[in-house]
């Protein structure tokens, strides 16, 4: 069976995800990690009908527990673009965020899958590179950026503009 790590699970994107997570059968162990808000979310998600185990961490000092054991990591830890900030003042948020997330993730599951859902992505999963690469553990076929919520916002983007269904 299959270990996943939510990292920044309590967060916007995150506890959607964590949902989604706890429904897909071949899931046997949810690790649920953020800095703030974890046991509440925790619990909601633990409620939901399915075989696979919730765990919470919550705070750095927990972050390697999160990792132990994980086949599947993903980050979506991060602050969200707020109006009037740049790409350039997300990035120094976030950069600093992903490139201590997975020094931990190279230190404790340096073989698992990682998946980065925070922005930008065009500077976060090369960060995430350089890391794994530093620690010798880096392998192109194991770190992936998901662009799949930007894809859905382009999508819905067009349909509203050009009035399609």
């Amino acid at each position: 069976m299959v270990a996943v790590a939510v990292i920044g699970a309590a967060g916007g994107i995150g506890q959607p995800l964590s949902l989604l997570l706890k429904l897909t059968p071949g899931i046997s162990r949810l690790s649920l990690y953020d800095i703030v808000n974890m046991p509440g979310v925790a619990t909601d998600i633990s409620h939901i009908n399915t075989n696979s185990s919730v765990e919470f961490y919550v705070g750095q000092s927990q972050l390697s527990n999160a990792l132990r054991g994980i086949n599947i990591v993903v980050i979506s830890a991060g602050v969200a673009r707020k109006p009037g900030m740049t790409r350039n003042d997300l990035f120094s948020i976030n950069a600093s965020i992903v490139r201590e997330l997975i020094e931990a993730v190279a230190d404790t599951c340096p073989k698992a899958l990682i998946a980065i859902v925070t922005n930008p992505l065009n500077s976060t999963v090369p960060i995430a590179a350089h890391v794994l690469k530093s620690k010798n553990c880096y392998n192109p076929k194991r770190l992936f950026g998901i662009t799949t919520l930007d894809s859905i916002r382009a999508s819905r983007f067009v349909r509203d503009t050009h009035g399609i269904d």
